[in-house]
């Protein structure tokens, strides 16, 4: 399970990182011409956000080949959806309102039921 954990952290972090990559990229500009497209595409920071992409996906395929995809799948989920909101709060100052702070939780007990209960019949 501890290789399993690994895979799954490595997978967000690249998903996680490689988007957040994209968006820092895409700050600021409009994609109206093709210009301005070939220009965001074949810009290296840009490249290297889709190489950390496919990272991530090579990080989840091994994860799913070390546990039940039923298990890996809520966790990943998770890992990815935590990571990915704390990323947006700290890195480019998104809000949490207390609605959606609520909304968190409940996705987030909802997937560790998921798992709990995956586990259980594993």
């Amino acid at each position: 399970m501890t290789r399993t954990i690994l895979y799954i952290l490595l997978y967000a972090a690249f998903n996680v990182s490689g988007a957040a990559l994209i968006k820092w990229q895409l700050k600021g500009k409009s994609l109206e011409t093709l210009n301005e497209w070939l220009k965001l595409v074949l810009n290296l920071p840009f490249i290297a956000a889709f190489l950390l992409i496919i990272f991530s996906a090579l990080a989840f395929f091994k994860a799913l080949s070390t546990n039940s995809f039923s298990l890996i799948i809520p966790i990943a989920t998770g890992v990815n959806f935590i990571l990915t909101i704390g990323v947006g709060y700290y890195l480019f100052q998104d809000r949490l309102s207390t609605l959606s702070f609520i909304g968190f939780i409940f996705i987030i007990s909802g997937i560790l039921i998921l798992s709990l209960n995956n586990q259980a019949h594993a």
